[in-house]
């Protein structure tokens, strides 16, 4: 497997997605630290990259989940009381931009959700790739780009690692780019459920394997995720 300076694998090509259908690798009703405000996180399956420390190798598989139609996401979102917005995260969202660009249009015009896409690809090749990636763009209100990178992680507003951009794109803030290199408090999302605990948002090196031996302690094993396999994006 080869990858470029982003860690984009370069000798192979995602697979090809309709603009009917996703596949969803977890939907987390309510989270805290991904966007402003309480907000429905949706993982998109599969990604291209191979970040050194990515949170969530889990979801490199362009086969985890399970299929969603557009239709059937939208339903579930909208029965979702109480948020604000709605992350896409993954993963990589881009790979299956047609159908995400269906998902928003409808809640838009079906709600006041705001709309926020993780990619590690930049702005700049998004807007000038192709008209399926635009029309995803053109229903988002912020998006935070750029490759996650290991040695230029911190404590940044909704992001892993320096080099990512905060860009908000709607509201009268049209392209106003917030890359501050001031840290700010790190936020963590402990969220229960009857057989996992979950740790979201962008914890370091030292928090996990910190909060499992507490855990541990206390007579709670925690399993790692399952990490896929390199020829998982084949």
């Amino acid at each position: 497997m080869e990858v470029d300076p982003t860690f984009l694998i370069t000798d192979s090509l995602p697979p090809e997605f309709s603009a009917t259908q996703l596949q969803v690798a977890e939907i987390q009703k309510y989270s805290y630290v991904a966007g402003p405000g309480r907000r429905c996180v949706v993982w998109l399956a599969g990604c291209h990259r191979r970040c050194p420390g990515c949170f969530q190798p889990q979801f490199f598989s362009f086969a985890a989940g399970r299929k969603y139609s557009v239709d059937e996401l939208v339903e579930e979102i909208l029965g979702i009381d109480g948020i604000d917005g709605v992350t896409f995260s993954g993963g990589e969202p881009f790979e299956q931009s047609a159908a995400l660009a269906n998902v928003c249009r409808r809640l838009k015009s079906q709600s006041d959700l705001s709309l926020l896409s993780y990619t590690g690809y930049r702005l700049e090749w998004l807007r000038n790739e192709c008209q399926r990636h635009r029309d995803f763009l053109e229903t988002l209100d912020i998006v935070i780009d750029g490759e996650y990178r290991k040695d230029e992680a911190g404590s940044y507003l909704w992001r892993g690692s320096r080099n990512q951009r905060l860009i908000y794109l709607k509201g009268g803030q049209d392209h106003r780019i917030h890359d501050s290199l001031e840290t700010v408090q790190q936020e963590i999302q402990v969220t229960l459920t009857p057989t996992e605990v979950v740790l979201t948002g962008f914890p370091d090196e030292m928090l996990s394997p910190a909060f499992e031996a507490a855990l541990m302690k206390r007579g709670v094993v925690v399993a790692s995720p399952r990490k896929s396999e390199d020829n998982d994006h084949s």
